[in-house]
């Protein structure tokens, strides 16, 4: 629930701080309340919070080596580190920052393979600038390279106020938007000049040498030696430790209710009390799928919980889809990620912290892609004809082959065993796809609209332990007992059988019919004017759309039709709002 951002460059810059000052501005998203600035000849960093824990930028000296850090994130093996940390001889206070910081006065680079957490960091060490992301890519970290120097920051806003950066894409940039969005490839910001870092990557800019980017940690395929009994104890101790290791002792916190297996789960282990969920106006008369209020009421009685659901009217989601769409900085998952917005904004009234069960469904493969025997193309979108339709002529790109490019580098970058039956090996490059592409939509989203609201979200399903332990664990293992069995399994002794035994469903989206009018009547409105989407994409399209009435997998079942609808309005809202220029 904080931000940093800032610069390095080769040439003193008399704007500096009028410079740090915009991006600091930009940064007020992620945190305004407290904010700290570091400025010298060749570097600038900022740093901007919601909390007032330690001030950032932080800086310190171990010996002859001086440090500054801005830090984003949280460090959930603090304790641990602290004591390895103090037999080294380093007096780190008891804060993540001041942590991360002497973790790399003693250990450099490899520094962040001792962490167990999800953060990001800027550190600069006086020969140059370190910057690093968490392994599953929980926390966001931007970059461009300049003329002279380089900029980051915590979201593409602040980036991008910086004078050297320029809003513009070109050809791959609209081809990730229609083609892939809201998903984005690995390390993609959508703009010409800009990128992300992705999970699990380092970079180190220095002003003597070039800008150097490495990875320190990957799936690897090893033979599993636990019996299925053991797997299941191993599974269980792992999301025990991992949920007990993100509460706050002494701090009420938040749970991210839904009545699923997931969260139940992390209601029984946590001992937490204070529960929401979400509902829509008119789901219970024009939803098909299974409502959540009744698996909900069963936890609620069983663990006595204080438990609060917020509902959502049309008028709200459609009012929060630009504010949501602010927030990431990029079109996102429309009224899916306003709704979580909404949502967290009326948790973050209470508290400041909660917990929530994403990344469970990527890691236990509780997805339908998950169990099909062949997969041909990113599973969670069948619709690349209709993707296909939106784009001009004008491209040099194929975009089919763009599509298949992207799709077949990240299937077959799975690290595979040389005697993987078929099923095995489809189960790693499933695990891995999930994990480097559809799970970083869901985490950009959380992160993004859990800084607007003002809470922090902790995911003890994304302990990259549990990660590393799941990607090796036999597919006969995983689907023993069905759909995420050897979960259901670990946990069944703590949880109603109801709860136990309930399918998955999607996280909630409204199915009101109000919702999907309210959004063909502000579409029309886009359609009628000189809107600036349609340098993008082909407007004759965006009117046949309208019209369309087939069943649309945009993207897995969380976009359909009226979201299809609200993610164009965002594109247009977006290239608006960044007064983006196609080249």
């Amino acid at each position: 629930m904080s931000g940093f951002g800032g610069f390095v460059s080769n040439t003193a810059l008399a704007s500096a701080g009028e410079i740090c000052d915009k991006m600091q501005d930009a940064l007020k998203e992620r945190g305004a309340e407290h904010s700290g600035t570091y400025i010298s000849e060749k570097l600038c960093l900022i740093h901007s919070g919601y909390i007032e824990e330690t001030r950032q930028p932080l800086r310190s000296v171990f010996g002859r080596t001086a440090c500054i850090i801005a830090f984003d994130g949280e460090l959930y093996n603090r304790a641990e580190l602290r004591q390895e940390l103090n037999a080294l001889g380093h007096r780190a206070d008891d804060n993540d920052a001041a942590i991360a910081m002497h973790g790399y006065m003693a250990w450099g680079k490899t520094c962040v393979e001792h962490f167990n957490g999800a953060f990001a960091f800027a550190l600069w060490d006086e020969n140059g600038l370190f910057l690093v992301r968490d392994r599953l890519g929980q926390k966001p970290l931007y970059y461009s390279t300049t003329k002279n120097g380089l900029v980051f920051a915590s979201n593409i806003k602040a980036v991008l106020a910086h004078p050297s950066v320029d809003p513009t894409i070109g050809e791959e940039g609209i081809m990730e938007l229609v083609m892939l969005g809201p998903g984005r490839s690995p390390g993609c910001a959508i703009f010409q000049n800009i990128k992300e870092l992705a999970p699990a990557e380092w970079a180190y800019f220095s002003l003597t040498s070039n800008f150097e980017i490495g990875t320190y940690w990957r799936l690897k395929a090893k033979i599993h030696q636990d019996s299925y009994d053991q797997t299941v104890e191993t599974v269980r101790h792992l999301i025990t430790d991992a949920t007990r290791r993100q509460l706050s002792p002494g701090a009420p916190m938040g749970l991210l209710l839904s009545g699923g297996l997931d969260s139940s789960i992390l209601a029984a282990v946590s001992g937490v009390k204070n529960t929401f969920d979400l509902d829509f106006i008119g789901n219970a008369t024009h939803s098909k799928s299974e409502q959540d209020q009744s698996f909900v009421d069963t936890m609620q009685a069983y663990l006595n919980l204080n438990h609060q659901r917020v509902i959502l009217g049309s008028d709200e989601l459609a009012e929060a889809l630009i504010p949501a769409m602010e927030a990431r900085g990029l079109p996102g998952m429309a009224d899916v990620d306003a709704s979580l917005l909404l949502f967290l904004q009326r948790v973050g009234a209470k508290y400041n912290c909660a917990l929530s069960g994403e990344g469970a469904d990527e890691i236990f493969g509780g997805y339908p892609w998950c169990h099909k025997d062949e997969i041909a193309t990113f599973p969670w979108s069948d619709c690349a004809e209709l993707r296909y339709s939106f784009l001009t002529d004008n491209f040099t790109i194929s975009p089919k082959e763009y599509l298949e490019t992207r799709f077949k580098r990240a299937f077959n970058s799975a690290n595979v065993l040389y005697d993987d039956s078929d099923r095995e090996k489809l189960s790693r490059q499933m695990f891995n796809l999930n994990l480097g592409w559809f799970l970083q939509t869901l985490l950009a989203r959380s992160d993004a609209m859990s800084s607007a609201a003002k809470i922090k979200l902790r995911m003890p399903f994304l302990d990259y332990r549990l990660v590393e332990y799941m990607y090796n664990v036999p597919w006969e293992y995983k689907t023993r007992d069905g759909t995420k069995g050897i979960l259901r399994m670990a946990f069944k002794h703590l949880l109603p059988e109801a709860i136990v035994e309930r399918k998955k469903v999607p996280f909630p989206k409204t199915h009101n019919p109000g919702y999907t009018k309210l959004m063909q009547d502000m579409f029309c409105v886009m359609l009628e004017e000189d809107s600036p989407i349609f340098g993008v994409v082909c407007k004759k399209s965006l009117k046949n759309f309208l019209t369309n009435d087939s069943p649309i997998n945009w993207y897995g079942q969380l976009m359909s039709y009226p979201q299809v609808l609200a993610y164009f309005l965002q594109i247009n809202a977006w290239i608006k709002a960044y007064n983006v220029r196609n080249l």
